[in-house]
């Protein structure tokens, strides 16, 4: 048994043993609250078994992924690798070219990938530090700066 239970268990028998009950206003009020107790204790212990559920699939989850990732990947220590936080993508890396453009609202670097600039369609960018939206092919860009001049 829990300590909440036990705690609750306790004071039902004092309020029993006081006789508190029906008797009096206090006596309704109290064992409505023990009543209202009652229930949160059964609630926490069934949200308590929910959790340590959760908790023991998330971590068979956890088991197979790092088994798939062993079976990809092979084994491989953490030594072989360091991260560079410097480091970028080539665009052999990626095969993706981008584009880099300034936000009109913070003035940050928004990197766009290029086949963005060749459709016709307006696209919504959203910039990675103001979260405003900045518009793609719509012909405003702030330097006068056209997209085909930018992809030249």
């Amino acid at each position: 048994m829990n300590p909440i239970k036990e705690r609750l268990a306790y004071l039902k028998g004092l309020a029993e043993g006081l006789n508190v009950g029906q008797g009096s206003p206090e006596g309704r009020v109290l064992v409505g609250m023990l009543d209202v107790m009652n229930e949160m204790a059964r609630t926490l212990d069934r949200l308590t078994m929910m959790q340590e559920q959760l908790e023991e699939y998330i971590e068979a989850v956890d088991d197979d992924l790092t088994d798939l990732e062993e079976e990809l990947y092979g084994e491989l220590d953490e030594d072989e690798f360091e991260y560079d936080a410097d480091l970028e993508l080539d665009e052999a890396d990626t095969g993706i070219e981008y584009l880099e453009m300034s936000c009109p609202n913070c003035k940050e670097t928004v990197f766009v990938d290029e086949d963005v600039f060749r459709g016709d369609e307006i696209v919504e960018v959203l910039c990675p530090e103001c979260q405003e939206t900045i518009l793609v092919n719509d012909n405003s860009y702030e330097d006068g700066v056209e997209a085909d001049d930018l992809l030249e």
